[in-house]
C-alpha cells in the first residue's frame, strides 16, 4: 500500500517530502488550466523526459495513449546532423497527430549550427525547442556538448541568443547542476542568465555531470532555483513512482515534474498521477504484455530498419524490469537484430508467466494500491 504520507526513496526528495507535503497533499484539486499549479506557459505539470535512443515516436505514441495532455519530448537531436543531413534526422523530428504537445531537444556547440537547427524544426510547429545541457554521455562531453556547455558561460549565452532570435516559439533548457560539481553560484548565474536572454523554462537534473547517474539526485538545488528565478523550474530525476510525483509537485518546489527511465519502464505512469491528483477513486488496469508488443511493433511502422535494433534494445532494456525474470528474458532479445523475431520471446514470456501479464492500480482518496500479480 502506497499512501500519499509514505516514504519516498531519495533522501533528498524524503526531506522535501515531510517538510512541504503532507499538511497539504491531502487536499486534492484537479489537474487543468485553471489548477493553481498551471502556470501561463506550461499547460501540463508533467513530462516525459528527452532520452536518446529511447523517445521514439513509438513510446510516445503509447505514452500518450495513457495520458492524452504530458508534454513529449523528441530524442536528443543533434544540430550538426539536422543541419547537414537532414532528411536522414526525418523520422526521429517528424510531429505525429499524438504527439502535441511537443518539445524538440537539440545538441550542439555552435551558435550557428544550433539557431539553424532551431530554424528548421520550427517548421514543424512544436511547443517549444530545448537546448540540451544535461547529457552527460562521454562521447557527447567530449565534444563539448551537452553538460559541456556549462563550463563556458559566454559560449553558452551566445548560443542562447542565437536560438532565442531563432525560434518563434518557446525555448527551454534541460540542464545538469554543474560539470565537475555542484558550483551553486554558478548554477544561478546560468539561470539567471537564461531567463534573462528569454528561455521560458528551465529543466533541472540535479546531478552534476561527471556523477552521470551515481548518488542521489539533490532536489533542494531545484527548490533554490525556483526561488532565484521568475520563469517556470521543472524538477528531473530518481522519481520512481506516482505517489512520489504528485507529492514533489504538490510541495511547489518545482513547477511541473519530468520523467524518464521510470516513464519508459511504466509508460502508464502519468496516467496514474493524474489520478491521484483527481482525488477520485478510481482502478487502472495495465496489460502489461500488450504495452511490450505495441511498442514493439510501433517501431517497425514508425522508423527505418537501420533503427529497429539500436531503439528496440533500449526499450527492452527498462521495459523488461516490469517482471520478474527481466535479465533472463533481456538475454534472450539481446542477439536479435529483428524486432519481428523480439516479439515472440516476449509472447513466449506471458505465455508462461501469465500472472505477470496484467497489473492493476487500485486509487482511493489519495492511496495508490497496486495489486499483487493475480489478485
Amino acid at each position: 500500500m502506497l499512501g500519499l504520507q509514505g516514504t519516498v526513496s531519495n533522501r533528498s526528495l524524503q526531506t522535501i517530502y515531510h517538510t512541504h507535503v503532507v499538511k497539504n497533499i491531502l487536499t486534492p484539486r484537479g489537474v487543468g488550466r485553471n489548477d493553481p499549479l498551471m502556470n501561463t506557459i506550461l499547460p501540463e505539470p508533467f513530462m516525459l523526459a528527452p532520452m536518446a535512443e529511447i523517445t521514439t515516436p513509438a513510446l510516445r505514441k503509447t505514452v500518450k495513449g495513457f495520458s492524452p495532455h504530458v508534454i513529449m519530448y523528441s530524442e536528443m537531436l543533434s544540430a550538426t546532423a539536422l543541419v547537414h543531413w537532414g532528411m536522414c534526422n526525418d523520422s526521429l523530428s517528424s510531429r505525429h497527430e499524438f504527439d502535441d504537445p511537443i518539445i524538440y531537444q537539440i545538441l550542439g556547440d555552435s551558435p550557428e549550427l544550433m539557431s539553424r537547427a532551431c530554424e528548421l524544426l520550427s517548421q514543424n510547429g512544436g511547443y517549444a525547442i530545448d537546448i540540451n545541457m544535461g547529457c552527460s554521455a562521454p562521447e557527447i562531453l567530449n565534444r563539448g556538448w551537452g553538460a559541456r556547455l556549462l563550463q563556458d558561460f559566454d559560449k553558452t549565452r551566445d548560443i542562447i541568443r542565437a536560438c532565442r532570435k531563432a525560434v518563434p516559439s518557446r525555448l527551454s533548457i534541460k540542464m545538469r547542476s554543474g560539470y565537475q560539481d555542484h558550483d551553486i553560484p554558478l548554477l544561478l548565474d546560468f539561470t539567471r542568465m537564461f531567463q534573462d536572454e528569454g528561455v521560458d523554462f528551465i529543466a533541472l537534473h540535479p546531478r552534476f555531470a561527471k556523477l552521470s547517474f551515481k548518488r542521489k539526485a539533490d532536489w533542494s538545488l531545484i527548490e533554490l532555483v525556483k526561488k532565484h528565478v521568475s520563469i517556470p523550474v521543472i524538477g528531473n530525476g530518481d522519481i520512481i513512482d506516482p505517489v512520489e510525483a504528485v507529492a514533489v509537485l504538490r510541495s511547489g518546489i518545482c513547477d511541473g515534474i519530468m520523467i524518464g527511465r521510470e516513464a519508459v519502464k511504466s509508460p502508464w505512469i502519468f496516467q496514474v498521477c493524474h489520478a491521484l491528483m483527481s482525488g477520485e477513486s478510481s482502478t487502472i488496469t495495465i496489460p502489461v504484455d500488450k504495452i511490450f508488443i505495441e511498442v514493439l511493433k510501433n517501431m517497425q511502422d514508425m522508423l527505418p530498419p537501420e533503427f529497429h535494433k539500436t531503439r528496440a534494445h533500449r526499450f527492452c532494456v527498462y521495459y523488461s524490469q516490469n517482471v520478474a525474470f527481466a535479465h533472463d528474458l533481456f538475454k534472450k532479445i539481446r542477439p536479435l537484430s529483428s524486432i519481428e523475431d523480439m516479439i515472440p520471446v516476449v509472447r513466449d514470456y506471458f505465455e508462461r508467466n501469465p500472472h505477470e501479464a496484467v497489473k492493476t492500480y487500485h486509487i482511493d482518496n489519495g492511496t495508490l494500491h497496486l495489486a499483487n500479480p493475480g489478485e
